[in-house]
């Protein structure tokens, strides 16, 4: 029988130390991001989240607004009153989803642009 001797241990040794080092992805949290709805606008006009991330729209004008999907399908808030807060939408897919509000049209519009999980905004 052949011995090797302490030779291949000391290699997966070293090789396992030096792979626990090696940086790891840790699981990124969703977060809730707000929006304000202001005058005729958006804050931000365009938002960057990541998938899994909610936003809440809070009515900071003195008349009623709503954030919807352009699509009309894709969410909407419904109404908001003033010094109200809509329920978080939460962003499922990748993409760029441009929305407006129902009662001021388009010229009252954003987009959320909804990157990979891992990313960063």
């Amino acid at each position: 029988m052949k011995r090797f001797g302490l030779f291949p241990f000391a290699c997966m040794l070293i090789l396992a130390v030096s792979l626990a080092w090696l940086p790891v992805e840790k699981d990124v949290e969703a977060s809730d991001i707000s929006v304000k709805m202001k005058s005729l606008s958006y804050d931000p006009k365009t938002l960057e989240v990541r998938v899994g991330d909610s936003v809440t729209w809070t009515n900071d004008s003195r008349t009623t607004h709503t954030a919807t999907s352009d699509d009309e399908k894709t969410f909407d808030t419904g109404e908001i009153k003033p010094n109200e807060s809509s329920k978080p939408v939460k962003f499922e897919k990748e993409g760029e989803f441009k929305y407006h509000c129902k009662i001021h049209g388009k010229t009252m519009s954003g987009t959320v642009v909804v990157k990979p999980a891992g990313s960063k905004n």
